[in-house]
Protein backbone atom coordinates (compact mmCIF):
# COMPACT_ATOMS: atom_id res chain seq x y z
CA UNK A 1 0.00 0.00 0.00
CA UNK A 2 1.45 3.40 -0.96
CA UNK A 3 1.89 6.29 1.45
CA UNK A 4 -0.87 8.41 -0.12
CA UNK A 5 -3.36 5.57 0.26
CA UNK A 6 -2.41 5.03 3.91
CA UNK A 7 -2.70 8.75 4.71
CA UNK A 8 -5.98 9.08 2.78
CA UNK A 9 -7.64 6.12 4.47
CA UNK A 10 -6.36 7.23 7.90
CA UNK A 11 -7.75 10.72 7.32
CA UNK A 12 -11.05 9.29 6.11
CA UNK A 13 -11.43 7.08 9.18
CA UNK A 14 -10.51 9.94 11.52
CA UNK A 15 -13.00 12.31 9.92
CA UNK A 16 -15.85 9.76 9.88
CA UNK A 17 -15.15 9.10 13.58
CA UNK A 18 -15.31 12.86 14.25
CA UNK A 19 -18.50 13.15 12.22
CA UNK A 20 -20.17 10.49 14.35
CA UNK A 21 -18.89 12.11 17.56
CA UNK A 22 -20.12 15.56 16.55
CA UNK A 23 -23.53 14.45 15.29
CA UNK A 24 -24.47 11.97 18.01
CA UNK A 25 -22.38 13.04 21.03
CA UNK A 26 -21.75 16.74 20.51
CA UNK A 27 -22.22 17.70 24.17
CA UNK A 28 -19.75 15.05 25.30
CA UNK A 29 -17.28 16.11 22.60
CA UNK A 30 -17.53 19.78 23.61
CA UNK A 31 -17.23 18.92 27.33
CA UNK A 32 -14.18 16.77 26.61
CA UNK A 33 -12.33 19.84 25.39
CA UNK A 34 -13.18 21.77 28.53
CA UNK A 35 -15.92 23.84 26.94
CA UNK A 36 -19.43 24.41 28.20
CA UNK A 37 -22.03 22.43 26.23
CA UNK A 38 -24.88 24.56 24.93
CA UNK A 39 -27.46 24.52 22.18
CA UNK A 40 -25.26 26.89 20.16
CA UNK A 41 -22.23 24.60 20.51
CA UNK A 42 -24.35 21.59 19.57
CA UNK A 43 -25.72 23.25 16.43
CA UNK A 44 -22.26 24.40 15.35
CA UNK A 45 -20.75 20.97 16.07
CA UNK A 46 -23.38 19.22 13.96
CA UNK A 47 -22.87 21.66 11.10
CA UNK A 48 -19.07 21.22 11.29
CA UNK A 49 -19.67 17.46 11.19
CA UNK A 50 -21.01 17.81 7.65
CA UNK A 51 -17.70 19.31 6.51
CA UNK A 52 -15.90 16.44 8.15
CA UNK A 53 -18.19 13.95 6.44
CA UNK A 54 -17.40 15.53 3.08
CA UNK A 55 -13.64 15.37 3.70
CA UNK A 56 -13.98 11.76 4.82
CA UNK A 57 -15.78 10.78 1.62
CA UNK A 58 -13.33 12.74 -0.55
CA UNK A 59 -10.32 11.09 1.08
CA UNK A 60 -11.75 7.59 0.82
CA UNK A 61 -12.88 8.09 -2.78
CA UNK A 62 -9.48 9.47 -3.81
CA UNK A 63 -7.37 6.84 -2.05
CA UNK A 64 -6.42 5.08 -5.30
CA UNK A 65 -5.53 8.19 -7.32
CA UNK A 66 -2.20 8.04 -9.04
CA UNK A 67 0.07 11.08 -8.82
CA UNK A 68 -1.73 13.81 -10.74
CA UNK A 69 -2.73 17.46 -10.57
CA UNK A 70 -6.02 16.48 -8.90
CA UNK A 71 -4.22 14.50 -6.21
CA UNK A 72 -1.83 17.41 -5.62
CA UNK A 73 -4.77 19.79 -5.14
CA UNK A 74 -6.39 17.34 -2.70
CA UNK A 75 -3.11 17.18 -0.75
CA UNK A 76 -2.84 20.97 -0.63
CA UNK A 77 -6.45 21.52 0.42
CA UNK A 78 -6.49 18.76 3.01
CA UNK A 79 -3.06 19.68 4.34
CA UNK A 80 -4.06 23.33 4.75
CA UNK A 81 -7.30 22.29 6.50
CA UNK A 82 -5.41 20.06 8.93
CA UNK A 83 -2.74 22.72 9.51
CA UNK A 84 -5.49 25.24 10.25
CA UNK A 85 -7.15 22.89 12.73
CA UNK A 86 -3.82 22.26 14.50
CA UNK A 87 -3.02 25.98 14.55
CA UNK A 88 -6.43 26.96 15.91
CA UNK A 89 -6.30 24.21 18.53
CA UNK A 90 -2.93 25.53 19.70
CA UNK A 91 -4.21 29.10 19.68
CA UNK A 92 -7.31 28.19 21.71
CA UNK A 93 -5.18 26.28 24.22
CA UNK A 94 -2.83 29.26 24.64
CA UNK A 95 -5.87 31.49 25.15
CA UNK A 96 -7.12 29.10 27.82
CA UNK A 97 -10.34 28.33 25.94
CA UNK A 98 -9.78 24.55 25.80
CA UNK A 99 -8.05 22.06 28.06
CA UNK A 100 -5.01 19.90 27.38
CA UNK A 101 -7.09 17.17 25.70
CA UNK A 102 -6.79 19.33 22.55
CA UNK A 103 -3.21 18.05 22.24
CA UNK A 104 -4.54 14.69 21.05
CA UNK A 105 -6.29 16.44 18.16
CA UNK A 106 -3.30 18.70 17.50
CA UNK A 107 -1.04 15.65 17.36
CA UNK A 108 -3.18 13.80 14.79
CA UNK A 109 -3.72 16.95 12.73
CA UNK A 110 -0.01 17.78 12.70
CA UNK A 111 1.05 14.28 11.66
CA UNK A 112 -1.52 14.31 8.86
CA UNK A 113 -0.75 17.81 7.50
CA UNK A 114 2.94 16.99 7.48
CA UNK A 115 2.17 13.69 5.72
CA UNK A 116 0.19 15.48 3.01
CA UNK A 117 3.06 17.96 2.67
CA UNK A 118 5.54 15.10 2.20
CA UNK A 119 3.32 13.54 -0.47
CA UNK A 120 3.03 16.91 -2.20
CA UNK A 121 6.79 17.47 -2.19
CA UNK A 122 7.62 13.91 -3.27
CA UNK A 123 5.26 14.17 -6.23
CA UNK A 124 6.53 17.61 -7.26
CA UNK A 125 10.13 16.42 -7.18
CA UNK A 126 9.17 13.27 -9.09
CA UNK A 127 7.36 15.21 -11.84
CA UNK A 128 9.95 17.87 -12.56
Amino acid sequence: MNFYKIVSVTTSVLFIYLTIQLVFMSDSFVSGMGLQPSETASVLAKRAAMFMLGISILMFASRNLTPSKARQIICIATGITLFGLAFMGSYEFIRGSVNSSIFIAIGFETVLWISFGIILLKNRIGHE
